[in-house]
């Protein structure tokens, strides 16, 4: 009621903006009073509107309008993401992305983003339009993931525009890294097939070499004593969902830690054959465990957590590659070669 009564005071006396400014706590308050600053300049007042109006489209369009579908139910792009995110553990980073996301950009504020000028670049609208052209055509093929990429496009673009190049520097890894929020699953039929049979081949290879006569039938590894059933390579144990989530982690630990930009890339590309050769240590071992204790304890017990236990090294090897990429060598180089000449000792009195 106050808040109705102010309004309706305001309109009966027909006070001007500058002088609701002053009202409110402006210019000319009084000192120990809370100011409510409003943009004096012609330009800001435009970036807050246009950013007001980017975000309550954004709302809309992602949140609200019902552009995809799970079944036969149409849903908005963040119910759909959720739906996928709920589908099992291959897709459950996808709840903590956007979170991660955020505190990226809380982190970079607190390190000096909010002391960075703020100016208006066109090559913004640009990209923007390339958001809305990717958003149309996801709408009109039905296809939710290049809705989703529109989205990380149209953050970027819409920075770019409303606080130029320099802010665009700072936030592009925020921004990109909220690609890993979208399911990529379509990957298995051109890389999940190839990457099996790899997998399965090494595996094979490795268990022959400590004494495990096995042989490989396509994506099926084979005891050739008959001391276990054929274990197959299935899809879930190619590794490509391991790898994506595996490659979220690598690219946020480098981005944090690495001083320099090829140390990142190093640590991002190192995710690759640490998610393949921990997934084929899981394979190998899975045999193992098949031939030592038998078909129920690998398959029933061993294989539904031994995936957990092998993610986690892969975890500790990219920490320790981590900090060996961040060793000074030269430093360390010097204090192990330079002689350590020790004063001669003063003669002693006699």
């Amino acid at each position: 009621m106050k808040i109705l009564g102010v309004i309706s005071a305001i309109r009966r006396s027909n006070m001007s903006m500058e002088e609701i400014r002053r009202w409110l706590g402006g210019q000319g308050a009084a000192e120990g009073v809370p100011r409510v600053v409003f943009p004096s300049d012609a330009e800001e007042r435009r970036r807050w509107v246009l950013g007001g109006v980017g975000l309550a489209l954004i709302f809309y369009a992602y949140f609200v309008s019902k552009t995809c579908a799970s079944g036969v139910h149409p849903l908005s792009l963040f119910a759909w993401l959720w739906v996928y995110w709920g589908r099992g553990s291959d897709y459950a980073h996808g709840y903590v992305v956007p979170v991660i996301a955020a505190g990226l950009f809380v982190w970079k504020w607190r390190k000096g983003l909010h002391r960075v000028p703020v100016s208006t670049s066109n090559s913004g609208l640009a990209v923007i339009l390339a958001a809305v052209t990717l958003y149309w055509a996801g709408v009109k093929a039905a296809n939710a993931r290049l809705v989703a990429g529109s989205l990380v496009v149209l953050i970027f673009g819409l920075v770019l525009y409303l606080a130029g190049w320099e802010w665009a520097k700072e936030l592009w890894f925020p921004s990109a890294f909220l690609f890993f929020m979208i399911p990529l699953n379509f990957l298995d039929a051109y890389v999940s097939f190839p990457l099996r049979l790899f997998v399965a081949h090494v595996a094979t290879v490795a268990l022959n070499v400590i004494g495990v006569e096995v042989y490989q039938q396509g994506t099926g590894i084979y005891s050739r004593l008959d001391r276990f059933m054929p274990l197959e390579v299935a899809d879930p144990c190619s590794g490509i969902r391991s790898l994506v989530a595996l490659i979220a982690l690598t690219s946020l630990y480098g981005y944090v830690t690495m001083n320099s930009t090829w140390k990142k890339w190093v640590l991002f590309v190192s995710s690759i054959p640490l998610a393949v050769v921990g997934n084929l240590a899981r394979i190998t071992t899975v045999a193992l465990v098949a031939q030592g204790f038998g078909q129920d304890l690998a398959m029933k017990v061993y294989h539904d957590y031994s995936g957990y236990i092998v993610f986690s090294l892969a975890i500790l090897c990219m920490i320790g590659l981590g900090a060996t990429l961040n060793l000074d060598f030269r430093d360390w180089w010097d204090h192990w070669t330079k002689d350590d000449v020790r004063p001669p000792r003063p003669p002693r009195e006699r």
